[in-house]
């Protein structure tokens, strides 16, 4: 209806039952959407944390070498106890404990990413030339040694793999969405 330019809407009573099945229904719909949002910032997060591992890796290999910590009290430790052990540093005595948690915590990160790049390799190694391009391009860029340990740039990746730039971009991508799940776990994949 429409009175002087003015659309007059008609006001529906709403009975308790409904409203309660409307409310009921706005939070269950707010639920999954906050869950949603969490799963994914989650998921992000360790896409986020994949990257900075492989580009910070030649230097967490260095930092291990540096650490010399024997691999039978590495072993010993695992990622729930090196959570635990997080204390705030109050004197000179913690702040040696936690140089010693660091050297464990780094030689037990590195010691991971090897594994799962060894698993990353046979898996690309059987499914194709696509999934093993992609594996030596990952490992040129953030696994081999280089010069003065710069990550060389997608241009000098794709020049030196005869590739386009943005083959190599998406190459990079696809391999570190593949190591996410290597890395994390179920919590790499994204749902």
């Amino acid at each position: 209806m429409a009175r002087g330019g003015i659309e007059v809407v008609a006001k529906r009573n709403i009975d308790y039952e409904e409203a309660v099945k409307i409310g009921v229904r706005e939070g269950i719909k707010y639920i999954k959407e906050q869950e949603y949002y969490k799963t994914k910032k989650r998921y992000d997060r360790r896409l986020r944390n994949t990257r900075l591992l492989l580009k910070h890796y030649r230097n967490l290999q260095v930092h291990d070498k540096l650490a010399g910590k024997s691999s039978s009290r590495i072993y010993e430790n695992n990622a729930i106890d090196i959570l635990d052990d997080i204390d705030p540093i109050n004197d000179e005595e913690q702040y040696i404990q936690a140089i010693s948690r660091t050297k464990i915590r780094t030689s037990i990160i590195v010691a991971h990413i090897n594994k799962s790049m060894e698993y990353y390799k046979a898996i690309c190694e059987k499914d194709g030339n696509v999934k093993k391009r992609r594996y030596d391009i990952i490992k040129y860029m953030y696994l081999e040694p280089t010069k003065d340990n710069i990550i060389p740039t997608y241009e000098e990746t794709a020049e030196h793999f005869d590739l386009n730039v943005r083959t190599v971009g998406r190459d990079i991508r696809q391999g570190i969405e593949d190591l996410s799940i290597l890395f994390f776990g179920i919590d790499g994949i994204k749902l």
